[in-house]
């Protein structure tokens, strides 16, 4: 084990931040750390880093002492020199240039006359293998090759660290973790400043190292292709699961359900045991009526699961309804002082309903299209004109449209002053503003809050065409599923422009890419075109390309001009394949583990069956035998719902492994 934290408690003061927490880093795994913002994920790296002291439980920190060589990174994080972008990365490693140094002095010595030869030659040795040990002959070089990956030139490796940008500095830093973190890497959001290049190389570089790897992200996408385990913080508690982020995903949303579940039937429990005590507290019954209020008053009550964490159906229909056509853009071409980014787009139609992703490397002019769209700048060449009945709401990074002299009710009260508070609540409830959270003042909400209320301004305004340039950039998970709901719900049309894969592979119905001086669009998804938009120009080709078959050349014999005559090739008899052993093999571990799955389901069935008979006939005033019942009940659904999820997993693999 590398590290853990064992029934760890903290407060900040009055505020308890974490509870009862536990995690167990083991080798060999890359967990995805999620949550809410504030929920406590820095913290708890904090706390492996030995930066906080936890208030009680224990914590076993991955210290050098106990060999453990860790690498850490966050967007906090300060240079260490006053050096050159290479200097800064290689500053990790001060034994090994303390080493190197002292090998040249070595080197030195060995050429002077009178030198006691054989006590430097014995130094020597002792110090090119505790060099060799820490790989020395090699950490250059490795250190290169991850400062190119991570987006600079061979030209950048001298720059001075002071002369980079914020979002180039994260990135040094990030590759000194890298270097340093060959046993266990913490990564606190690597991903913020990161270029799709980049971000693809760091997927690959963390699917292929031997390091344990443990990364705070809200890039779902990016925890897609790279967690083997979730660790989930929420209300100050931790769950872990096994699998990616999508995975967890199904098995939260089973949760969430079960929860709901028996959340009700206690509910529905405790309100016959409460109708009991009215009506019996001062009667003959009194003695029971006492006993179940006894019952009550130690009831472990279960909480009610999180509104938002469970899927809300909701619908904005379009105040008016445009007609067909939203957009047009003609012979269109944006940049500034008077030079154009890219070709001027011919043509280019939005329909109504439309869902339209824009992408590309940053600088290329996704954002300066939007801008020009809504008339803030003026297009290099051409133009845009909107569709019948067409009214245009833009939502830029900053939030404009909000007025920090109100709330969030007066923010979308302003809006339609005559609508009566109720509806105004209602539809401030489809974006998560409920009870007290619709009287906070706009200066005082979350990045992702003012997101949330500057989109719903702009619907509650009516528009039915969106222009959205990164909605979901500085948010959580829980908020960015609600940014992508809401584009899902809205009925007019929306050109979203986005880095992030996640919400443009559940929005994006077709896709206008920038790259290289050119505009291209084409219908369908991110999945369909996901090399296309990654940039990964080589393995597009390669799927589009038809393969052709190569022609037979002319005899020699023929005629000048002459066509050739086709001929008819006999076909070969076709070998028979030869039986793959591997295939086989895996088509049978695959049908046993499908048949194991399928008798535990079974029997889970049976068991809860049974259970549920028992239940119908048991007394609810023996509260504590029902109790019982119901955790032993609520243990066996859970069970139950893993083994459906294991079958149809165990079912797929082998419906693969048979084609």
């Amino acid at each position: 084990m590398l590290a853990s934290l064992n029934h760890v408690d903290l407060r900040f003061g009055p505020q308890e931040v974490l509870r009862d927490v536990t995690w167990a880093i083991q080798e060999g795994e890359c967990w995805g750390v999620i949550g809410r913002n504030g929920a406590g994920k820095s913290t708890v790296f904090k706390l492996l880093l030995g930066q906080l002291e936890a208030d009680g439980g224990t914590v076993v920190k991955p210290t050098k002492e106990r060999g453990i060589r860790m690498g850490h990174y966050a967007q906090d994080l300060i240079p260490e020199t006053d050096g050159s972008v290479l200097e800064e990365a290689l500053a990790a490693f001060g034994d090994v240039e303390r080493l190197q140094h002292e090998m040249r002095e070595l080197e030195h010595r060995m050429g002077e006359a009178g030198a006691d030869l054989s006590e430097v030659m014995e130094r020597y040795q002792h110090v090119t293998e505790a060099f060799e040990r820490l790989d020395g002959f090699t950490i250059r070089a490795r250190a290169e090759s991850i400062i190119q990956s991570l987006g600079f030139s061979d030209a950048d490796f001298d720059r001075p660290v002071e002369t980079l940008s914020g979002g180039q500095k994260c990135r040094v830093m990030l590759a000194k973790a890298i270097l340093k973190g060959q046993d266990l890497l913490l990564l606190d959001e690597p991903t913020n400043h990161l270029d799709l290049p980049s971000l693809r190389w760091l997927e690959s570089f963390i699917q292929d190292t031997d390091a344990t790897v443990a990364v705070i992200s809200h890039d779902r996408y990016f925890l897609d292709k790279i967690a083997t385990e979730i660790l989930e913080l929420e209300l100050g508690r931790s769950r872990a699961y096994e699998g990616n982020y999508s995975e967890f995903m199904e098995k939260k949303e089973l949760e969430l359900e079960l929860q709901e579940r028996h959340y009700q039937q206690q509910q529905s429990y405790i309100k016959n045991q409460e109708d009991y005590i009215r009506r019996n507290i001062a009667g003959q019954n009194t003695k029971q009526a006492r006993g179940r209020r006894t019952h009550l008053s130690k009831l472990d009550r279960i909480q009610q699961p999180l509104k938002d964490r469970r899927k809300v159906k909701f619908v904005f229909p379009e105040t008016q309804r445009s007609g067909d056509v939203a957009l047009v853009l003609e012979n269109a071409s944006v940049g500034w002082d008077g030079k154009a980014l890219y070709a001027p787009l011919e043509s280019l139609q939005i329909k109504r309903g439309q869902k339209m992703g824009i992408v590309g490397l940053n600088g290329t002019g996704k954002s300066t299209l939007l801008k020009a769209i809504s008339e803030e700048i003026p297009f290099i060449t051409g133009q845009a004109r909107l569709g019948s009945q067409v009214k245009l709401g833009y939502f830029d990074q900053h939030h404009r449209n909000l007025d920090p002299r109100n709330t969030v009710f007066q923010q979308i009260h302003a809006v339609t002053p005559m609508a009566v508070r109720q509806d105004i609540l209602g539809f401030l409830a489809k974006f998560q503003f409920r009870g007290d959270e619709v009287d906070k003042p706009v200066t005082a909400l979350s990045g992702g809050e003012r997101a949330r209320l500057s989109i719903a301004t702009l619907i509650r305004n009516g528009v039915n065409l969106l222009l959205l340039d990164e909605p979901t950039n500085h948010m959580d998970i829980p908020s960015m599923e609600a940014m992508e709901d809401t584009i899902l719900s809205f009925t007019g049309a929306a050109i979203v422009v986005t880095h992030d894969r996640y919400l443009l592979g559940r929005v994006a119905d077709s896709l206008l890419r920038v790259h290289e001086g050119q505009a291209e669009f084409r219908e369908g998804s991110y999945e369909d075109h996901q090399a296309w938009v990654d940039l990964d120009l080589a393995a597009d080709e390669a799927d589009c390309a038809e393969v052709e078959v190569p022609k037979k050349p002319a005899s020699p014999q023929a005629k000048p001009n002459s066509a050739p005559k086709p001929q008819s090739v006999p076909k070969a008899p076709a070998k028979p394949q030869p039986i793959d052993k591997d295939k086989q093999r895996a088509i049978k571990r695959f049908e046993k583990q499908v048949a194991e799955a399928e008798a535990k389901v079974a029997d889970l069935e049976a068991r809860l069956g049974e259970m549920q008979k028992a239940m119908a006939t048991m007394d609810p005033a023996d509260w504590q035998a029902f109790s019982a019942k119901l955790d032993a009940q609520k243990s066996l659904e859970a069970d139950l719902a893993y083994a459906m999820s294991d079958w149809e997993a165990a079912q797929g693999a082998l419906e693969d492994a048979q084609r």
